[in-house]
C-alpha cells in the first residue's frame, strides 16, 4: 500500500510522459510497467520511451527549475516532477541514450503497517 496524494503523482507522471511523447514526434514506444518490491519496502514506477533521448551534458540539468531545450516551455516539469516525488519520500532516476530513448524510474516508500 502506498501513502501519497493521488493527484500529485498523476501530474508527476503526467508530466513525465509528456516529455517522451513530445520525444517521439514521428512515433514510438512509450511503456510504462510498475512492480512492488516488498522486500526492499518500495513500489516503483518505470517509464520508457524509444525517442530521441537526453543529451548527456543535459542529465544533470533536466530537473534545474527553468531549464529547458524546448522552445515555449517553462523547463518547470521535471522540477516539479522531482518534488514531488522527494515530498513523498521517494526517489527518482533517469537512464538515456541519445537516439535511443529515455527511462525514468520512480521508487515510492510502502507504507508501513
Amino acid at each position: 500500500m502506498l501513502n501519497i496524494d493521488v493527484n500529485q503523482l498523476q501530474q508527476a507522471l503526467s508530466n513525465i510522459m509528456v516529455n517522451a511523447v513530445e520525444a517521439m514526434p514521428t512515433g514510438g514506444t512509450l511503456t510504462v510497467a510498475t512492480e512492488m518490491d516488498e522486500d526492499e519496502g518500495h513500489y516503483r514506477i518505470m517509464i520508457r520511451d524509444t525517442g530521441s533521448g537526453i543529451a548527456k551534458d543535459n542529465l544533470l540539468k533536466i530537473y534545474d527549475p527553468f531549464f529547458t531545450t524546448k522552445e515555449g516551455h517553462t523547463g518547470l516539469g521535471l522540477a516539479i516532477t522531482q518534488g514531488t516525488i522527494e515530498n513523498h519520500k521517494g526517489k527518482i532516476h533517469v537512464k538515456s541514450d541519445p537516439g535511443q530513448g529515455s527511462e525514468f524510474t520512480i521508487e515510492l516508500p510502502l507504507a508501513e503497517g
